[in-house]
């Protein structure tokens, strides 16, 4: 009997350890959550400055940039959101969810630096687009 409980017992004691993380971390993730966004907005200027030397140049920029770009907008608005003040000890419904919410995003950040650090740099030249003719230049 033992052999089936014990088992039974573990797998339902991780979900619940999970949970509870969150309950007791204090204001780990919010914090961490805090540092990693930036970092990713020091990344993203850097990105900005690189994107505007490349212009200048005249060089090509990988298509993934401005999708990046946008990604980090987004991600500073989803950070914001999460409130920092009023987190305190006696309202558990509101710390459990704000905890979670970080936890999330933080994990999102690392996905973005990660997709961020993946764009390729070159001092390639934009190729001069053609113009396509609507008319030929010969009589028929």
């Amino acid at each position: 009997m033992d052999l089936v409980i014990t088992p039974v017992i573990q797998s339902l004691i991780v979900p619940f350890k999970k949970h509870l993380h969150f309950l007791v971390s204090s204001t780990r993730y919010v914090n961490e959550m805090k540092k990693k966004m930036e970092e990713l907005n020091v990344t993203e200027q850097d990105i900005l400055e690189k994107k505007s030397t490349a212009d200048a140049n005249n060089h090509e920029v990988s298509h993934h940039v401005s999708p990046c770009l946008e990604d980090v907008k987004k991600m500073n608005e989803k950070a914001q959101s999460i409130p920092t003040r009023g987190i305190g000890c006696f309202n558990v419904t509101k710390r459990y969810k704000t905890r979670k919410r970080s936890y999330t995003i933080l994990n999102e950040i690392k996905a973005l630096n990660e997709r961020l650090s993946e764009i390729n740099w070159t001092n390639e030249q934009k190729s001069l687009a053609k113009v396509p003719s609507t008319s030929s230049p010969f009589p028929s």
